[in-house]
């Protein structure tokens, strides 16, 4: 898998298309929601027009809770969301059916996502409508859509049976921008594909970024995946924010401990190569997922981390700038090198 030609990020002084400021999530309600520890703890990152963002991080951490939350379809117990500079913390799903050609999202299983019992031209057709588009136009822009992800555009009279896992994503990623969105969340949206469906897929989302200045949220558990689509990533743990900066720089010098077990836990295709990577994360000393739980004051990784000292526990760390990354760690500067 080649890296493709990735898009420059706007310029600073551009609005975001997507702001995350101190975003807060908690699930439940009432009391049990009060007490209990937050999904999402604090989140803040912004994405630029005809750039990609990659959330990234253990099954858990919090990558999915924050899409739900971008979409509205989990609430925010504090913090803001921005869409275009347009604050949509607080819309209904009502308020936010008028936003949707301005974000779209992509869900990671193409089986599931499509109504078999609609057409392809009528699930492409079904956002037109809430736009107050309908007829020869809606028609026009679902066959254009089709063209746009390599599929025929007489595909619209076809039902979702009729297609592969591949093709069916292809729709789904059409669907989703059959309205010109500023922003897509994409969960997940190859991790239910064979490895060379993903390279087609992730080179066509790359192409259609670049070519209509897209802001991607890109869900990936996946290092690899994420550090092809995106210039730059997210790393969370226990629904906080470890490290952030750009792909490569997080993928090839992590300078947090747990982006350094992720890294070393991400399979390669080489089995020399992977009982290596696994070997040196047995001799630094990571623990695994599902131990002590941490404290409430602290670092979340402290219970699993090989250099966790005393304020470690006391003293949540604040993000910092080491070495071109930015690093919640207390040690970001005796973190061994990969």
């Amino acid at each position: 898998m080649t890296a493709p030609a990735t898009a420059a990020p706007a310029a600073a002084t551009t609005t975001p298309a997507l702001e995350i400021r101190d975003l807060v999530v908690r699930y439940g309600s009432g009391r049990r929601a009060r007490q209990a520890p937050p999904a999402i703890d604090r989140v803040s990152f912004d994405i630029a027009p005809g750039e990609t963002v990659g959330l990234v991080g253990e099954s858990g951490s919090g990558k999915s809770t924050i899409g739900k939350a971008v979409l509205g379809l989990q609430p925010a117990a504090g913090g803001t969301i921005r869409v275009n500079g347009t604050d949509v913390t607080a819309m209904s799903l009502k308020q936010r059916s008028r936003q949707v050609a301005d974000l779209r999202v992509v869900f990671q299983d193409p089986y599931s996502s499509l109504n078999p019992a609609r057409t392809i031209g009528q699930t492409l057709a079904e956002p037109l409508r809430l736009m107050g588009v309908r007829g020869p136009e809606a028609a026009a822009r679902a066959r254009s859509g089709l063209e746009s992800v390599g599929l025929p555009g007489d595909a619209v009279d076809r039902y979702p049976a009729q297609f592969s896992g591949g093709q069916r994503q292809r729709i789904a990623i059409a669907r989703a921008l059959v309205c010109d969105p500023r922003v897509v969340v994409l969960d997940e949206p190859v991790s239910a594909l064979d490895l060379s469906t993903q390279a087609q897929v992730l080179n066509l989302l790359a192409d259609l970024r670049d070519q209509h200045g897209l802001a991607f949220l890109f869900i990936a558990h996946d290092l690899g995946v994420v550090r092809f689509l995106s210039q730059r990533t997210v790393v969370l743990y226990r629904g906080q924010v470890m490290e952030t900066g750009p792909v490569e720089a997080v993928s090839s010098a992590p300078r947090h401990p747990y982006t350094v077990a992720l890294t070393a836990a991400a399979p390669v295709p080489r089995p020399a190569e992977q009982a290596a990577r696994r070997a040196a994360r047995e001799a630094a000393g990571f623990g695994t997922a599902g131990v002590a739980q941490p404290s409430a004051t602290g670092c979340p990784f402290v219970p699993r981390c090989p250099l966790a000292t005393d304020v470690c526990g006391t003293e949540r760390p604040a993000l910092r700038l080491v070495e071109g990354t930015e690093a919640a760690c207390h040690h970001a500067d005796r973190v061994p090198a990969l």
